[in-house]
């Protein structure tokens, strides 16, 4: 990888993980300080308003940004046409979302005060959209910076408000009109630094639209059953077994959120340049995804092994006592963290090949597995089941992700070090047993004692991976 490449890719990464660290940070205290006000129930349906809210701000935006980061990424010369064709698009998408979201939640016969959280999340849906399209632009022209500044402004914005709120006594539709008021402040700060950043000019032609439509169709076809598979659980479970059961499920699920920051920041950072590098460079395009996902395992894996044998310490220590049925939940849930790791990053290669129908095939694929493997289990083990569910329909993707993505050697090579790195996991997770009643900072330092020398031995990391982390990351961090 050039050295030049090297540098862009770590200074996006190192943004996008500071503005993304900061909303989850402060998202995280403020989840914890919301679940304790709220209880489980009025947190439950808090929970399930924000869920409707970032499902379609997925369905209408998603597909739009990563079609525009790729053509902006090729075509630079076309930014505003093509910004005009993605800005067209979304908004008829928001058009008809809320007609759809409180559709959904008469079908499903939620309270009258969920409904209407929910009609006031899809008010959100326009600015978080247009927001969502303008980062897609920043991330193009690697310019992360804009979007870290914009997303630490619109976190501790909305923390500040909601916590505010809260303290003077109002309820759940007071937090979701923090959500819409720090989302259209965010859409301001994105159009200044737009401006800044090049002289945006509306260039609609229909001709031009129309045909970013036919490209978008293919991305949208894919990211929509993707997006519908991995949000399935919680519909699945606030239509069966009610509001109280998505509350214990969110508060688990927001712990293992909390682990996914580096890994979609880096995918988000490095889309642009894999974009560029399959074109220029087939090998350097192999290693830097073959490289990255060993990274990814070694990093995913020690934090399952920690949540998986300590859950009801974690949940104890996180959350109030009406929470403790959360702690299944969360060990079994755990596990969507290597998922959360290595799809996105999978599916985000066959983009940057030019692969998005073999995406759209593990999609559908992912769909039809989850959604009767969601419904069978919350059936009979509720949000514990959602959670089998969620991970089931996570792991047939990873198996035909890495199917298409990758040559049959290179999949051998890629289970090889999943396998190396589970057993270093394993013996992690039995030290951490052994010494599960000592004290946190110690039970880390035992941790960190443990997983590295294993990581050596069992060959999981190689001193070629240390390199590729020093290249990619800690010499710009150090610059």
């Amino acid at each position: 990888m050039a050295v030049s490449t090297i540098v862009r890719t770590s200074k996006n990464t190192a943004m996008l993980l500071t503005g993304t660290m900061t909303r989850m940070v402060a998202s995280f205290a403020f989840v914890l300080y919301c679940a304790a006000i709220l209880g489980v129930e009025r947190f439950g349906k808090y929970s399930i308003a924000i869920h409707y809210f970032e499902l379609f701000l997925s369905l209408t935006a998603t597909a739009v940004g990563i079609l525009l980061t790729r053509d902006i990424a090729r075509w630079p010369r076309h930014l505003n046409q093509l910004l005009t064709s993605a800005i067209v698009l979304v908004l008829i998408l928001c058009a008809g979302a809320p007609a759809v979201m409180v559709l959904f939640g008469q079908l499903f016969n939620y309270s009258d005060d969920t409904i209407q959280a929910i009609i006031i999340a899809s008010l959100a849906l326009v600015p978080a959209s247009i927001c969502l399209v303008l980062e897609a632009v920043f991330i193009a022209r690697e310019r992360a910076e804009f979007v870290t500044a914009g997303t630490a402004i619109e976190s501790l914005s909305r923390i500040v408000l909601s916590f505010v709120v809260l303290m003077q006594g109002y309820g759940i539709l007071a937090l979701l009109w923090v959500l819409l008021v720090v989302r259209c402040v965010l859409l301001a700060v994105y159009i200044v630094g737009l401006r800044r950043l090049t002289k945006p000019q509306w260039r609609f032609s229909r001709r031009r639209c129309l045909r970013f439509f036919r490209r978008w169709r293919v991305f949208a076809a894919e990211n929509w059953m993707a997006t519908i598979y991995t949000n399935l659980d919680v519909l699945v479970l606030s239509w069966i077994s009610g509001e109280v059961a998505v509350g214990l499920y969110s508060a688990a699920w927001k712990v293992v959120r909390l682990g996914t920051v580096v890994a979609k920041s880096y995918t988000t950072a490095v889309f642009p340049v894999m974009s560029r590098m399959y074109v220029q460079s087939r090998s350097a395009f192999n290693r830097l995804y073959r490289h990255t996902i060993r990274i990814m395992c070694t990093l995913a894996l020690p934090a399952i092994a920690g949540v998986s044998v300590l859950p009801d310490r974690i949940v104890d220590l996180l959350f109030s006592d009406e929470y403790t049925p959360a702690a299944p939940v969360l060990q079994v849930l755990i596990w969507v963290l290597l998922i959360e790791f290595l799809n996105p990053f999978l599916s985000h290669a066959l983009f940057a090949q030019g692969k998005q129908h073999r995406s759209m095939h593990v999609a559908a694929i992912s769909l039809v597995v989850n959604s009767v493997a969601t419904y069978l289990l919350v059936v009979r083990y509720g949000a514990v089941g959602a959670a089998l569910g969620t991970v089931l329909g996570g792991m047939v993707a990873t198996c035909c992700y890495l199917m298409f993505a990758m040559p049959r050697k290179e999949i051998i090579a890629t289970i090889l070090v999943g396998i190396r790195a589970l057993v270093a996991a394993a013996g992690l997770g039995v030290a951490i047993y052994l010494g599960r009643e000592q004290p946190w900072l110690l039970l880390g330092l035992i941790s960190v004692a443990v997983y590295m020398p294993l990581l050596f031995l069992v060959g999981a990391v190689r001193i070629q991976d240390l390199r590729f982390l020093q290249t990619t990351f800690l010499s710009r961090v150090a610059s």
